[in-house]
């Protein structure tokens, strides 16, 4: 409903009376001043505050970590926004897109980062989906209660419900046969999930991994003990190891459940 100017009945009357609606018929009849000025003494009409009118104003976000969800019919995101002390931005972006009517599934990671001002961040975005990696800049607004990107709407979630809710499977660890270096696991993972495995090497012995699945759609990284990764999305990886200790190897599907056989060898 459109705003309306409400006018007290005194100064409507008075209106009338100084437009000539009020005055006797007789135009010669004499007008006192005060009857010619009136004084109208009335309560001011209340006039909508500007703020009302617009926008309320940008609040600055404070530095911290925010995240955020959405879910829709073909996609399952989620959204990890860190803002330091000087406004720079850091995030990533977790995402399933799911079509069931065509039988299509696949996932995809983006790591954000650039400047905000006001709640509009500037982003340089790297997205990786399947075996392709895509670079962009947008721009997306940042708010205490969502995040909007050019495509997507998210709402705010708790943090720590969050990293539950996207926790992996417990790891499993690998373990070689008394007289073997190398080890092949069958198994399967659903959309939308991973599995994790934990296999025990030392600095300087070679690694190598190999994946395989019936539809080419099972890839996996792999994690240092340090926490670096050192692989992504990869299907067949060598090298020699960095350190001591526990190398945590993560296997996703790219689309859809994935069957696979991971082949693990350490020399």
């Amino acid at each position: 409903m459109k705003n309306q100017l409400l006018i007290p009945g005194g100064i409507l009357i008075a209106l009338l009376y100084l437009t000539g609606c009020g005055n006797n018929s007789n135009s010669n009849s004499a007008v006192s001043p005060e009857t010619a000025n009136p004084v109208v003494t009335a309560t001011p009409i209340s006039q909508a505050s500007p703020t009302n009118l617009t926008e309320p104003a940008t609040q600055k976000l404070a530095p911290g970590t925010y995240c955020y969800t959405t879910k829709t019919d073909t996609l399952d995101a989620d959204a990890q926004i860190i803002i330091d002390s000087k406004n720079q931005v850091n995030g990533t972006v977790n995402a399933t897109i799911h079509n069931q009517a065509a039988s299509y599934y696949s996932s995809y990671n983006q790591t954000l980062k650039g400047n905000l001002v006001g709640n509009k961040a500037k982003l340089d975005i790297v997205t990786k989906i399947e075996l392709d990696t895509q670079k962009s800049q947008e721009t997306w607004t940042i708010t205490e209660s969502s995040l909007k990107s050019d495509r997507e709407t998210f709402t705010k979630v708790n943090c720590a419900t969050l990293e539950q809710d996207n926790s992996t499977i417990k790891p499993v660890r690998i373990s070689f046969d008394q007289g073997t270096t190398s080890k092949t696991i069958k198994n399967s993972v659903v959309k939308g999930t991973r599995d994790s495995y934990l296999i025990g090497a030392k600095n300087g012995q070679k690694i190598n991994l190999k994946i395989t699945s019936l539809e080419n759609n099972a890839v996996f990284d792999v994690i240092s003990p340090d926490g670096k990764t050192l692989q992504e999305q990869a299907t067949n990886w060598s090298t020699k190891l960095p350190a001591n200790g526990d190398y945590q190897i993560i296997v996703g599907g790219t689309r859809g459940n994935a069957s696979y056989e991971l082949t693990v060898e350490i020399k």
